[in-house]
């Protein structure tokens, strides 16, 4: 089986073109959109997104998702309807740009009934607009908990609202794919992004405690199909994205792809 294999592109340079150069230089066909142009996605005008439909395309490079910050929050200083409005946006944006998948995350809180209350409209809107919400497990967020991650899938999984797993999110908090996520996760699975931690530093997948090897041949002797998307965070990573640069980021795809000859 061969996944296709994206990446956050802007974790190599902030200049759209010297992204799309190094996608190509290492065979890689697509790119989760996340920031361009300086801005990140959710902030570009119509013509910036046209802009890069353009020019991706020109280098033979398609779009995977808008990799949003939406739900990045605390949900006690934030309201679910600026959360809601900002998915609007994105949907806006990524029907211009020709696809239907969003990242997401969940809120910070520990209410249930807040959380089902947040998600529930978002879900709906992107049921009735024929978009596909991937929810990523990141850090201190409600769905980042495999035990809270269960709760939102068995109410929320379906062809609108799917997982996009990310291992070292999932060590830093003290969890691993094949310990706490798999199998339960997989029904749900649509994505995978790779990048791993040790000792609380993110490495290069396969240098870490993520259990991505084992992980992605157990996929491979399953069948699953789906996504891998690089988003090494080698240098430094924040809230709203991370930085790797060029060298480090032809680092990250060769381990990714020595493991995918290895399996």
């Amino acid at each position: 089986m061969k996944w296709p294999i994206s990446a956050f592109a802007d974790e190599i340079d902030g200049d759209l073109g010297v992204q799309l150069e190094h996608l190509n230089a290492h065979s890689i066909s697509l790119l989760d959109l996340r920031t361009v142009f300086g801005k990140n996605v959710m902030l570009l005008t119509d013509g910036e997104v046209d802009a890069v439909v353009q020019e991706t395309a020109s280098k033979g490079i398609s779009l995977n998702c808008v990799g949003s910050p939406i739900n990045k929050v605390v949900a006690s200083q934030s309201s679910a309807e600026d959360e809601l409005s900002k998915l609007v946006r994105a949907g806006e944006i990524a029907k211009r740009a020709g696809i239907n998948r969003i990242r997401i995350f969940t809120p910070e809180t520990d209410n249930w009934d807040v959380l089902r209350h947040w998600m529930e409209p978002q879900v709906n809107y992107a049921a009735k607009n024929a978009l596909l919400l991937m929810h990523e497990n990141d850090g201190r967020y409600y769905g980042a908990y495999p035990d809270n991650a269960k709760r939102l899938f068995s109410n929320f999984g379906g062809d609108s609202f799917r997982a996009a797993f990310d291992f070292a999110n999932s060590v830093n908090i003290g969890f691993k794919a094949m310990d706490d996520w798999f199998p339960w996760l997989l029904p749900h699975l649509e994505t995978i992004h790779i990048k791993d931690s040790k000792d609380g530093k993110v490495v290069p997948a396969g240098d870490g405690d993520g259990q991505v090897e084992a992980t992605l041949k157990w996929l491979k002797e399953i069948g699953w199909e789906g996504v891998l998307t690089i988003e090494p965070h080698l240098q430094w990573a924040g809230d709203r994205g991370g930085f790797t640069g060029p060298e480090s980021f032809g680092i990250a795809t060769n381990s990714l792809k020595e493991i995918l000859n290895r399996i």
